[in-house]
């Protein structure tokens, strides 16, 4: 006879095991069980991808409610509707890290704060490694002391923050910048000239150039990216900018790259792995600057590529993924043919539709162009999401190895929806699906081992239970639509005080 054991006698080892695989919500209610999972649940380790989030709109039952809490917070989101942080506001604010800022590793507010709140929030962190402000630059005073923030590794500043001279970040290892202003990115270079050569990763986004970029060093950097007017000024500063990389692996340029700026690029950083650059008017010799690149995996590209060009660049056989957002100007079926040379071994295709009179033809030409593919991502340049047509659908029946198909903002009819017998992922965004919609899609596509959904106020319990029958061995996830648009109003449902950092 099996003998019964309680669950407050099992090992801790088994206790964690089992709250590893339950989602957020599963675990607050498994909490309630007893102490020993209530106390496993909350623990340190599975609170690390959990944000607590502050909302200085509350009442104060809520925050009656944080001040009894045991648990140790390690990221916190402030919300506020404000620009700035009230002095009542910011008292709450400090209140929760005088409770919880001995354990919090990432920092978050959207509104400004003052120099002065930034040090009392700083001075409460000691472990902080995420930090992520933005500062009022309106009575800062460049020359303020701050305490050092000897553990932090990511700094992003929304505007500001590097006017700080005397930010102490020995371990900074990755700097996200946004400069709003030219007069923010010229304050800004002190502070960037001295912490760039210790960065692994830098993003910098200006609607204004940034008129001494000439003199960062940036030599330990892997990761780049650049958007915004951050590189438009004197070719020589640019140039001298770009040849002081020497490890980059991940380059993301969001801007016109002159062909000049490539090379320099692929010269001095052959070991790049993943690519993403635009050009107004791509031209063959830019993609023969490409064969450089022996390591090259992911290449991005957007803008607009004439139909008379000749692509004479060798074949790129590293590339196994391959994003396009282009303008073909005239015969898509001689670009189309050239790609294929260029790109033999592409198994990953990100298409993002630009023009609405010709999308069909666009993924007509890429699904005769890529069959072989395994992954296919289709999105939307425009404002207004178009629908993908019975057509599309027809040709993506062709692509007898796909497994996964993500459709990221572009409206389907599930009636449009064609077989396609491998496929086992897939996500849809931008779609209201209904219990009925959602039984189609098991009978079209029985292998199927995951089905992520961002609409779904009209699929009911009932109806994922049906699905789950006819497919059991198939997970089916509401997910968040990615972007930072998107995060507050998935954070501030006034139910939760915590979400999934994602």
């Amino acid at each position: 006879m099996a003998t019964t054991r309680l669950l407050k006698d099992l090992p801790l080892e088994v206790l964690e095991h089992i709250v590893s695989y339950l989602p957020l919500y599963d675990r607050k209610s498994v909490s309630q069980v007893c102490r020993a999972l209530n106390s496993v649940t909350f623990s340190r380790r599975f609170l690390k991808d959990v944000t607590l989030y502050l909302d200085t709109t509350w009442d104060r039952s809520m925050v009656d409610c944080l001040r009894t809490s045991t648990r140790r917070y390690r990221n916190i989101y402030v919300f506020s509707l404000s620009d700035t942080l009230s002095q009542y506001n910011f008292a709450f604010i400090v209140e929760m890290l005088d409770r919880f800022g001995l354990e919090v590793e990432s920092f978050h507010c959207n509104s400004k704060l003052s120099g002065k709140q930034l040090w009392n929030v700083i001075n409460r962190v000691p472990n902080i490694l995420e930090l992520i402000v933005e500062i009022d630059a309106t009575n800062l005073k460049h020359g303020q002391s701050f305490p050092a923030l000897r553990q932090l590794r990511h700094l992003e500043s929304v505007n500001n923050v590097l006017q700080i001279r005397g930010l102490d970040m020995p371990k900074l290892t990755r700097l996200t910048a946004n400069f709003g202003t030219s007069s923010d990115a010229v304050e800004s270079i002190d502070v960037l000239r001295r912490i760039t050569p210790q960065l692994r990763s830098l993003e910098l986004v200006s609607k204004k150039y940034c008129s001494s970029i000439e003199e960062l060093r940036c030599p330990k950097v892997e990761v780049l990216k650049l958007s915004g007017q951050i590189c438009r000024g004197s070719e020589r500063a640019v140039l001298t900018f770009f040849d002081g990389f020497k490890c980059l692996k991940d380059v993301r340029l969001d801007f016109d790259v002159k062909h000049v700026v490539l090379d320099v690029i692929t010269q001095a950083c052959p070991g790049i792995e993943h690519l993403h650059f635009k050009n107004h008017h791509l031209e063959s010799d830019t993609f023969q600057l490409l064969e450089r690149l022996k390591n090259l995996k992911t290449l991005s590209i957007s803008g607009s590529i004439d139909y008379r060009i000749i692509l004479k660049c060798k074949p790129l056989v590293s590339v196994t993924h391959f994003c396009f957002s282009l303008v073909i100007l005239n015969d898509e079926t001689r670009i189309f043919n050239g790609l294929k040379q260029m790109l033999p071994n592409v198994v990953d295709l990100t298409i993002t539709l630009t023009a609405p009179d010709r999308q069909d033809s666009v993924l007509v030409h890429a699904c005769q162009t890529f069959p072989h593919i395994r992954r296919l991502v289709i999105c939307d340049a425009a404002f207004f999401l178009r629908t993908l047509t019975d057509t599309t659908f027809q040709h993506l029946r062709s692509l007898n190895r796909l497994e996964e198909l993500k459709l990221e903002s572009v409206l389907v009819a599930v009636e449009y929806m064609q077989p396609i017998e491998r496929l086992k992922r897939l996500e849809f965004h931008f779609h209201s699906m209904t219990d009925g919609e959602l039984l189609m899609l098991a009978d079209l596509y029985p292998n199927l081992k995951y089905l992520g959904l961002s609409w779904c106020e009209n699929v009911t319990a009932n109806g994922v239970g049906k699905f789950r029958e006819r497919l059991p061995d198939c997970v089916v996830q509401f997910v968040c639509v990615s972007g930072e648009f998107f995060a507050p109003m998935v954070l501030c449902h006034p139910r939760h005080l915590e979400c999934h950092t994602r």
